[in-house]
């Protein structure tokens, strides 16, 4: 399994890592590769000793960040977001198969079910996105009658993943989505994830939307209204297997409301982040820092061209 993130999500990781081990089955073992954009020494061997005789192994990657220089952040945003794409080369040619997983995910269900889901023919499986459900869609891909994709085509969600790593490598996919994202610039809403759909729009799989819930389908009245037939619509909204905070309503930081905030207390008690408790005043913090990190980015690239 493989996890992207900068110092922002150090305690997301750590309910994210602690959830995902607390529900394997049997026999089972988690070998988690975390490609660390800036989480510090501190973060680092607070993570590891969460973990220390549990059934987990963290190995540390390092993102070549000039591989994705000048590809567009902003806000929330940072180049932490593009480190899924360099997980074909990171790891070795030995590793054909991955898991991929946004911190901002609480697990609930078995990750070696999915896992044992077959790949077939596809580079990718993901779960329709419930927000942006096609690409046509007002924010899916504003270009995408010139790029030749079907005004039908479903939009994916990138925060949970499961990657054909030999076809990746094969086909060079995510230098095409590289190139994709630097030359369409104008047209990026949701960064990465535009890149992904606009490459693999006829090549991903679908996986049970239960493996992805997002906020957006809570938010959901009427069945009819949802992106998925009333069975699966009921299925992934009482009974997911990956809760996915995929809004600005982040369990770790003040008021959040989402009804999975006490799973993710919960994941974080068997964590050396146990004493956490959101704060108004840490997140002010957090969000200053982060946008003075960004403005010295930005000035950086500027002086520096790159």
């Amino acid at each position: 399994m493989v996890y992207g993130v900068d110092r922002r999500f150090a305690v997301a990781l750590a309910a994210s890592l602690s959830s995902a081990v607390d529900h394997l089955g049997d026999g089972q073992r988690l070998e988690a590769f975390v490609i660390d954009g800036g989480l510090g020494r501190w973060h680092r061997s607070r993570l590891v000793r969460s973990f220390e005789g549990r059934r987990c192994a963290i190995t540390w990657l390092t993102p070549p960040h000039q591989r994705l220089s000048r590809l567009r952040v902003g806000g929330e945003i940072t180049v932490a977001a593009y480190f899924r794409l360099l997980i074909p080369e990171l790891l070795g040619p030995e590793i054909a198969k991955v898991i991929y997983l946004d911190a901002d995910v609480i697990v609930h269900g078995d990750l070696g079910r999915l896992w044992s889901t077959p790949l077939g023919p596809h580079s990718i499986l993901a779960v329709q996105d419930q927000g942006v459900r096609y690409i046509s869609d007002p924010y899916g891909l504003s270009n995408y009658r010139s790029l030749g994709i079907p005004e039908g085509a479903k939009y994916f969600n990138s925060g949970v993943l499961v990657l054909d790593l030999e076809k990746w490598r094969r086909e060079r996919i995510a230098d095409s989505v590289v190139e994709y994202i630097r030359d369409h610039s104008e047209h990026i809403r949701f960064h990465d994830q535009d890149g992904l759909n606009a490459v693999l729009w006829s090549k991903w799989g679908w996986l049970d939307p239960r493996w992805n819930q997002m906020p957006q389908l809570l938010q959901v009245t009427r069945v009819e209204d949802s992106p998925f037939d009333p069975i699966t619509h009921e299925c992934t909204v009482r009974d997911p297997y990956i809760t996915h905070f995929a809004s600005a309503d982040k369990p770790w930081r003040f008021g959040c409301r989402h009804p999975a905030r006490e799973a993710f207390a919960r994941a974080l008690e068997s964590t050396e982040y146990r004493t956490f408790h959101p704060s108004i005043w840490r997140d002010r913090w957090a969000d200053a820092v982060h946008f003075g990190r960004s403005r010295l980015r930005r000035a950086l690239e500027k002086v520096t061209g790159r």
